[in-house]
């Protein structure tokens, strides 16, 4: 039986406009919500652990509990405590015109079954969590993934950090040296701009049994000279959402830049570039400059954090507070203070160029 995890927003940090809840008791669909808004209050994202027969996160799917007793938005549930994704909305920031693919998490122990929503779960990686204490207008309302004709959602596309592994070797002041030796002050080397220094320096802890229920954290290896010689020099781990820049024809021809940002997971070939289980667990590190930037990763030119508003969901939430002190206009409504480096992809747009450098 595969197992993952699903981060969510619980209920009880979300507010909807009109007065209304996620819960719709008779309306499977969330059609009681197209039209309003809805916030997110807070990034106290909840991580919740499931059993499946499959590894996909779906409406109506009878073998789809609980793994061991939860708390999830305030009430405790007992262990094989049946979950669905009950609905999808998509939402829409109307300020950046950015949108989101959201599954309303429902837990079957209540009256009706399906008719309480707990929580809000985001599908990644491109746009990940939406920002926090923005109005976000319902722009569509469907049944849930995998009911009535609509596509099932892997629990893998739920959103992940985008981070390095201990002992990749950054590109620095003087040389590569380890990512987990780089302290807040130090500087490296970026494609655009030159020496920039860090200001912050995070990591996110996965154990086995983490891995084990959410095998979509599991990291991604690129193979050494995947993208030609020394590109990267030697294979290089990170996590499945870290992105990687991508140079070639195909990029210029769909998108009329030569260089794009893709998702490692989104480059898997299953020969060049392979999911790559971490039996003993794994540790994420990530690195962050004054702005988003490429950087060399043992000669692979890759990104620093990239901190929008959504981000804030990818790290630990202890680290949520000294992001904040840093960049204080992360909270706050509009454009996140950074713009990436380059175009960032979706994973479809990453598959039209598949095949094509990797």
């Amino acid at each position: 039986m595969a197992n993952y995890s699903i981060w969510m927003l619980e209920a009880q940090n979300v507010t909807v406009s009109g007065g209304k809840s996620l819960s719709g008791f008779t309306q499977g669909n969330g059609s009681h919500l197209l039209g309003e808004t809805i916030r997110l209050n807070n990034n106290n994202w909840l991580q919740t652990f499931i059993k499946d027969n499959d590894s996909k996160f779906d409406d109506q799917d009878a073998d789809q509990p609980l793994d061991g007793p939860q708390i999830i938005d305030g009430v405790s549930y007992g262990n094989e405590t049946r979950v669905e994704a009950e609905y999808r909305l998509t939402l829409l920031d109307p300020a950046t015109g950015n949108t989101w693919n959201v599954i309303g998490y429902n837990v079957n122990n209540s009256s009706p079954a399906f008719g309480t929503i707990e929580g809000l779960a985001f599908v990644g990686p491109v746009g990940g969590f939406p920002p926090i204490g923005v109005d976000l207008q319902v722009t569509g309302t469907f049944e849930g993934p995998g009911a009535a004709g609509q596509p099932p959602i892997n629990a893998g596309a739920i959103a992940a950090p985008p981070c390095f592994t201990p002992g990749t070797r950054i590109l620095a002041e003087d040389g590569y040296i380890p990512v987990e030796d780089l302290r807040v002050g130090d500087r490296v080397r970026t494609r655009d701009a030159g020496l920039q220094q860090l200001l912050w320096v995070g990591r996110a802890v996965l154990s086995a049994a983490d891995l084990l229920a959410n095998p979509s954290f599991q990291p991604v290896c690129i193979r050494a000279d995947a993208f030609g010689p020394g590109q990267p020099a030697r294979d290089l781990l990170v996590s499945p959402q870290h992105r990687i820049l991508v140079r070639n024809w195909a990029a210029e021809l769909h998108f009329g830049t030569s260089e794009v940002l893709v998702a490692a997971q989104h480059l898997i070939n299953d020969q060049s570039v392979t999911r790559t289980p971490a039996p003993d667990g794994i540790t994420y590190l990530h690195i962050m400059c004054a702005a988003h930037h490429v950087i060399w990763a043992e000669g692979l030119e890759t990104e620093t954090f990239l901190p929008g508003p959504q981000s804030l969901g990818h790290v630990p939430r202890a680290t949520v507070e000294e992001l904040l002190a840093l960049f204080p206009e992360l909270q706050s409504r509009g454009r996140p203070p950074f713009d990436p480096a380059r175009p960032v992809l979706r994973a479809w747009e990453a598959r039209m160029m598949a095949g094509v450098q990797v």
